[in-house]
């Protein structure tokens, strides 16, 4: 795979519209609407000479990001997930899955940040995706 097609920030914003229209008690607004463009530049471009090179290794960055980064006033992490998904779709794989340790990693992205180990990360979503999809 070479030519990686990445979400939209509107594509992002408008998953996120989504999540807040089906969750009752998921508050709307935006705090850092920047950190949805940030998030999608560092995956497809990179910062600093540093450029995630894989499908996974850019889906655990974005998922990492938007979990982080809190550019919501609510439902982040759903987000975050809901847009690695969308990556992972848009190029080839298809996602049928509900995984309580995907939501456990989203929930320890926002709790520990950048405390984690990003390669261990890259390593579950490259489980999941073979595990989960069909490319």
């Amino acid at each position: 795979m070479t030519d990686i097609e990445y979400p939209t920030a509107d594509d992002v914003h408008a998953l996120h519209d989504t999540i807040v229209a089906e969750n009752r008690d998921t508050d709307a607004g935006t705090r850092n609407p920047d950190a949805v463009g940030s998030a999608l530049v560092y995956v497809s471009e990179g910062y600093f000479g540093e450029v995630p090179e894989t499908i996974h290794e850019k889906a655990a960055h974005l998922a990492r990001l938007l979990a982080t980064e809190h550019p919501y006033v609510d439902g982040n992490k759903r987000t975050a997930l809901a847009a690695a998904t969308m990556l992972y779709n848009l190029n080839g794989y298809e996602f049928d899955w509900e995984d309580r340790w995907m939501r456990y990693i989203l929930r320890d992205f926002a709790t520990e940040g950048s405390e984690l180990e990003m390669a261990a990360i890259v390593r579950r979503f490259e489980g999941w995706a073979k595990h989960y999809t069909r490319e």
